[in-house]
């Protein structure tokens, strides 16, 4: 672990505070700076904050991520941003900062994306439902079943909206013919 840490500090060193990750993050173009609560914003406070600070107080940074890889594509010198994100998410798992609630979660994720006809109906489930119970303004004050870990307390959530993306994609193979 230790030669881990040491590895990921020996990277973030030659980040040259450019901004990029940042400015092509989508989790931080959605909730901006000030929400990360530290110094150094974006993918790059995400990876340094932790082991600056402790895990436990900032156990939600290295959750911020979408894993797009679109900071490590941009970054001029491909600091691997969502391979370092990974090392401190295993590292909250390990030491037991992820809740209860959230390990049941993953758990329920990891069974369905490992079916992949499961994980449509059920992300076409999920889909339907929360476009329904957003009701006519398409947006939540709060989660249903209290999802919303604090993100509904400054902002509200938008109902998704048109079908998943992989029945998206698979409407647009059939009209291409494929």
């Amino acid at each position: 672990r230790s030669e881990m840490l040491a590895g990921q500090f020996r990277e973030m060193l030659r980040c040259i505070k450019c901004g990029a990750c940042m400015n092509h993050c989508p989790v931080y173009r959605s909730i901006g700076g000030h929400a990360y609560g530290s110094v150094y914003p974006g993918p790059m406070g995400s990876v340094l904050t932790p082991g600056i600070t402790d895990l436990a107080s900032s156990v939600h940074l290295p959750q911020a991520s979408s894993f797009c890889g679109k900071c490590e594509e941009v970054c001029p010198v491909r600091i691997p941003l969502p391979k370092l994100l990974r090392f401190w998410r295993n590292e909250a798992y390990e030491q037991g900062l992820i809740t209860g609630v959230a390990r049941w979660g993953l758990s329920l994720w990891a069974f369905a994306a490992k079916r992949p006809g499961l994980y449509r109906f059920f992300a076409d489930l999920k889909m339907r439902l929360l476009s329904m119970l957003a009701g006519r303004q398409r947006r939540f004050k709060t989660l249903p079943l209290g999802l919303d870990g604090g993100w509904t307390r400054h902002r509200d959530f938008p109902a998704p909206q048109g079908k998943t993306f992989v029945s998206q994609w698979r409407a647009q193979d059939k009209r291409r013919g494929s």
